[in-house]
């Protein structure tokens, strides 16, 4: 005898609630990871804005220092965005000496006001998006 075969399909599939719940469930789901990459990458731009002042800070103290002296040679305030021939004082060697010089980098994503004593006491201009300067320091 001759067995037949049968194949039984089913028309049973996913309903449209059933589509939707899961549709919300992930669309949920992205969101946070969406607000938690985007909070990681905040957090990070304002510790490489703060990274990049306290450098600022460093190659002026390093800079006075070998020079020898306390604050700029005339005594004026000085707009620095880490370029050369910018932040120079004129060391009790008669030497030049340059803040620039002490950076890895050319240029910082602020332009920082320095005092004639080589404190940073403002920003100018900056690239740091939504970060603010307060107490001298990037918030």
């Amino acid at each position: 005898m001759h067995q037949m075969k049968y194949v039984i399909h089913s028309d049973r599939g996913f309903t449209l609630a059933e589509m939707l719940v899961v549709i919300l469930i992930l669309g949920g789901l992205s969101s946070i990871v969406v607000l938690a990459i985007t909070k990681f990458a905040d957090d990070g731009r304002l510790e490489a804005a703060n990274a990049e002042v306290h450098q600022a800070r460093v190659a002026i103290d390093a800079c006075f220092s070998d020079a020898g002296v306390t604050g700029t040679d005339n005594g004026t305030t000085v707009n620095w965005d880490g370029a050369e021939d910018v932040m120079t004082v004129i060391g009790r060697d008669g030497a030049q000496y340059d803040a620039a010089d002490y950076l890895r980098n050319s240029s910082f994503k602020a332009t920082y006001i320095v005092s004639s004593s080589g404190d940073i006491t403002g920003v100018e201009s900056h690239d740091w998006g939504n970060l603010t300067w307060v107490n001298n320091h990037w918030e």
